[in-house]
């Protein structure tokens, strides 16, 4: 009898460690009305700002008018036997930490077994996706959000729970691959127009694709890593859509099957080309983007015994630093005719704009999360807010220093905290290097961010 009992011990000790994974897909339109985030001029600025015209959700901003496409939020529950992982993509302008926190709490009390340090919410960057759903001040007075309606949060962190739920439900046994490629040709560096260091072929090619099959080798899931600004529509557009990520997922699912997660990168200086945004909403780069995935998920030998690991922390960055003097203005730090501020450190001169957790979230989650697949390890890092591709250059390159094999950069996760450009396009200047809310060492504290949480989960072969 001992003997027997030993013998269902192990076997259940066997069952228990079977990799089981689901997706999901909840739609999560808001309703006609509210606010599209992304822009704060032309069309979706009120007429008079900043005078307000007040609607049912609106205040800074005017009014959607209706919906083009469904906007989505959708999930992926892994559950590894002896831990559990979720990630979800929402179609909106970025992620947010109070959405992330009460969809969280919500799941919970529906009976989800989740830690907070397993889950990521990850936003698309589409740029006419809802507004009104954060209550960070500056985004909603820029207007780029508009000012948070609790009634909307409430809303989106439903559907996004919602979707942790269902993906959870959907769990079965199943194998797990990640691999990567290069994607050219559908992206451009928007800032090479004004950097002398930056070309418009200054992207980020890397394509990352993390494959989710069941064991009959039918698709689950493909989650896709692309830097690329939501920005086919512009500020004219006052119908609700994912943009072109949502119409490349569209055209993964309907070429592939299974749920497409898109998660972007170090989109912060990248936009699409014209042509990938050709024939909106039927765009000329859903195809090419959707072949691409395709190609690289192929190339990708899944696995039943994948192994994940994730570890998350907050890193404090205290209220922000906004450099507003004349010569930051004039895109220099240093120097220029009249050597502004080489007199201001001298005179000690403070023209900088601490704005504190009201106005900004200043308490980042920044997770790290490793797949080890057939004896190659995987890290997907998470950055609150918009990298430009220097630093996500630089954050690939040291992690991958770490030992890693692939690396899949998580941008506008978990909180969104505006751009984060490099000391060198932070002083060349411009719409990007304005909005870098921490000064000229932001991206360095991203980077810290990123390295502090990539080293809690090294290759188990790192020493």
């Amino acid at each position: 009898m001992a003997i027997r009992a030993a013998v269902l011990l192990a076997v259940c000790a066997i069952a228990a460690a079977e990799l089981r994974i689901g997706a999901a897909k909840v739609n999560s339109t808001m309703p006609t009305g509210v606010p599209l985030a992304g822009y704060n001029h032309g069309p979706r600025r009120v007429p008079d700002w900043p005078i307000p015209k007040l609607g049912e959700y609106t205040t800074f901003m005017m009014p959607s008018t209706g919906h083009l496409d469904t906007t989505w939020a959708k999930a992926l529950f892994i559950d590894t036997g002896s831990d559990r992982f979720c990630f979800v993509t929402i179609d909106a302008i970025g992620s947010d930490s109070t959405i992330r926190a009460m969809a969280l709490t919500m799941a919970q009390a529906r009976g989800l077994n989740l830690s907070d340090s397993n889950f990521a919410l990850h936003g698309s960057h589409t740029h006419s996706g809802p507004g009104a759903l954060s209550p960070n001040f500056l985004w909603a007075m820029a207007p780029a959000t508009d000012l948070l309606v609790p009634e909307i949060q409430r809303l989106m962190s439903e559907r996004v729970a919602d979707a942790m739920i269902e993906a959870a439900a959907n769990m079965q046994p199943a194998s797990l691959g990640v691999g990567s490629g290069l994607l050219t040709n559908v992206t451009t560096n928007r800032r090479a127009r004004i950097s002398p260091y930056l070309k418009p072929d200054s992207i980020d090619p890397h394509l990352g694709i993390i494959r989710v099959d069941d064991l009959s080798g039918k698709p689950i899931a493909t989650v896709w890593n692309f830097a690329i600004h939501g920005v086919c529509w512009g500020p004219e557009q006052m119908l609700s859509n994912a943009d072109i990520m949502g119409g490349a997922s569209d055209a993964i699912e309907a070429l592939i099957g299974g749920v497409a997660l898109f998660i972007n990168a170090d989109a912060g200086d990248v936009d699409p080309t014209g042509e990938v945004c050709d024939g909106k909403p039927n765009y000329k780069g859903a195809p090419i983007i959707a072949a691409k995935v395709k190609e690289v998920r192929d190339s990708i030998k899944p696995s039943p015994d994948a192994q994940v690991a994730g570890y998350s922390e907050v890193v404090h960055f205290g209220p922000t630093n906004m450099n507003l003097t004349f010569a930051r203005f004039d895109n220099c730090t240093s120097g220029g005719p009249l050597d502004i501020c080489t007199i201001c450190r001298i005179l000690k001169c403070d023209a900088n704009l601490h704005l504190g957790p009201a106005w900004m979230e200043e308490d980042p989650t920044f997770g790290a999360f490793r797949f080890t697949v057939d004896g190659t390890s995987s890290l997907m890092v998470t950055m609150p807010g918009e990298p430009l591709t220097e630093l996500g250059s630089e954050v690939r390159n040291a992690t991958l220093a770490l030992g890693f094999d692939t690396i899949l950069l998580a941008g506008y996760s978990n909180a969104h905290m505006g751009y984060f450009a490099t000391a060198d396009e932070y002083d060349i200047g411009g719409y990007e290097s304005q909005l870098t809310l921490w000064g000229v060492g932001t991206a360095d504290m991203v980077k810290a961010g990123c390295m502090r949480v990539a080293a809690r989960v090294l290759p188990p072969h790192t020493p």
